[in-house]
């Protein structure tokens, strides 16, 4: 038998062992990451638990990964900064303290003390004195700072644009968390909702920030996905009129070479000059069913289902703005209203 600190070690081990241990290693701070420039660095993060509800097998797959990887570096004779914490501000925290009748504050610390001590019991092998939480105003200074810095260089804008809502957790989700048209968190139905947001204008960067996918290895899947994001497309916009009408149809294309065999102008379904155009009109059921499907689906989902293309006439015409003529408007499901202005022309020669 021999001993580390106060835990006694035998061939025969105790269900009270683990326990013990984890204390020992929690006293020694054998996980802590401290500054030593005679290693190489690595840094292992994982996506932080949101403390709106409890923890399930999810978190553990995930973590368990992570650990394994931050103690294989380890013993590869890197430096490990390894952290754990909370994505506790927002919406979610917000629903969690209204089911259970509490302050979000209250609820949202009381969460994570029940995580915190869940984790810890799996034996993952964090830095807890690096622990973040979002919600902390020491966290949540920096965000503002970086905000405020990147409005007054004129990076951050606002506008209206549609959004994943659940109606259910009152919330905005991102396409990844939209499955099937459903929340990933509660399964209840996602709609596509128009709303005030503001926005980070990475477009700016997108050719560097796209160089950059090219010098780090990520898999394939999460690469992809980064590019979708950042969507660089090269081309032109070019502003159609509208027959009887002073609005204008603005679309993007990456053709503006193929402008004079465009035979039709497309609109996504909830592009707000659709239903403008069709209001009233014999029109307005088809756009209206079109819209109603696809208002419901994440982008994401669209862009899997574009293998089947469907459209409605909006019983409208375009002006053609060199040959004047006419031109038929209609709506599509492949046509996004958050890629380009939401518009674009079609040209079968080319297409």
């Amino acid at each position: 038998m021999f001993s580390v600190g106060r835990v006694d070690v035998s061939d025969e081990m105790k269900t009270t062992d683990e326990v013990a241990w984890q204390q020992a290693w929690s006293d020694a701070n054998v996980f802590a990451s401290n500054d030593d420039a005679s290693k190489p660095k690595f840094y292992c993060l994982e996506m932080y638990p949101y403390p709106s509800g409890k923890m399930h097998m999810g978190h553990v797959r995930n973590y368990s990964i992570g650990d394994a990887v931050a103690r294989y570096k380890r013993m590869r004779g890197f430096n490990v900064l390894y952290p754990m914490g909370f994505d506790s501000f927002g919406m979610p925290a917000e629903n969690a303290a209204i089911a259970e009748g509490g302050h979000p504050h209250d609820i949202t610390e009381k969460n994570m003390a029940s995580i915190t001590e869940q984790i810890k019991r799996m034996g993952f092998s964090y830095d807890w004195s690096r622990l973040l939480k979002s919600h902390d105003p020491n966290y949540y200074k920096w965000n503002q700072l970086f905000f405020t810095r990147f409005f007054k260089s004129g990076l951050a804008y606002r506008e209206f644009a549609p959004v994943n809502w659940c109606e259910s957790c009152s919330t905005v989700l991102a396409n990844e968390q939209v499955k099937a048209g459903r929340c990933w968190r509660c399964n209840g139905p996602v709609r596509q909702k128009d709303m005030s947001q503001w926005f980070i204008d990475i477009t700016k960067y997108a050719q560097q920030l796209l160089d950059g996918l090219e010098t780090i290895e990520f898999p394939e899947s999460v690469r992809l996905m980064q590019e979708d994001w950042l969507g660089r497309s090269e081309g032109a916009e070019i502003e159609f009129g509208i027959e009887g009408s002073d609005e204008t149809i603005r679309v993007f294309t990456t053709r503006p070479d193929t402008l004079f065999g465009v035979s039709f102008v497309t609109l996504a379904p909830e592009h707000p000059l659709a239903e403008q155009l069709v209001k009233g009109t014999e029109y307005e059921a088809g756009w209206k069913a079109m819209h109603d499907v696809y208002a419901n689906m994440s982008e994401f989902d669209r862009i899997k289902n574009l293998n089947k293309k469907e459209g409605a006439s909006l019983g409208r015409f375009a002006i053609h703005p060199l040959t004047g003529e006419k031109i038929p408007i209609w709506v599509g499901n492949f046509v996004l209203a958050t890629y380009g202005t939401g518009a674009v022309m079609a040209v079968p020669g080319h297409d």
